[in-house]
């Protein structure tokens, strides 16, 4: 009977242990920052690049805490939309998404609903691509909220 007992406990362990398994995901985004929590305005622990494989360890809303399976090993917290389960293949500067794809990703778009914006021939991106160029630092993001009494974005 103590046997019995005794590789109950062992097996639903083993069990445990398996479900417990964090699984791999791929960035999707050109760069991302890592973060030390949920808080937009974390630290930034290190940045990931895109088709960095991660093991997720913890899911919380919106955020993923994860650990970069190459080295330098970062662990912290990114978006759930900057990372996919599908392998993104990355070799000798060539991803399986070409730049335009990703760039109209970006944007929101897919490649046909481009193709018909792009027959009008009177759209122009330089704006777009501008304000996504623009680099703000955190801090004086923080400082300009906390001035304004606006909502910290956490």
């Amino acid at each position: 009977m103590k046997r019995l007992v005794l590789f109950s406990v062992l097996g639903l362990l083993g069990i445990g242990a398996l479900s417990a398994q964090s699984k791999t995901m791929y960035v999707t985004a050109k760069t991302i920052e890592v973060k030390s929590s949920t808080a937009f305005f974390s630290d930034t622990l290190g940045t990931m690049s895109y088709g960095d494989p991660v093991s997720v360890l913890q899911e919380y809303g919106k955020w993923v805490k994860i650990s970069s399976l190459e080295p330098p090993v970062i662990s912290g917290w990114v978006a759930t939309a900057s990372l996919t389960a599908k392998r993104i293949i990355v070799s000798a500067g060539t991803t399986s998404a070409s730049a335009n794809e990703i760039a109209l990703a970006g944007k929101g778009f897919n490649q046909q609903v481009e193709d018909v914006y792009r027959q009008n021939g009177t759209l122009n991106y330089d704006a777009i691509d501008a304000i996504e160029a623009l680099q703000i630092p955190n801090r004086q993001l923080f400082t300009f909220l906390q001035e304004g009494r606006l909502a910290r974005g956490e």
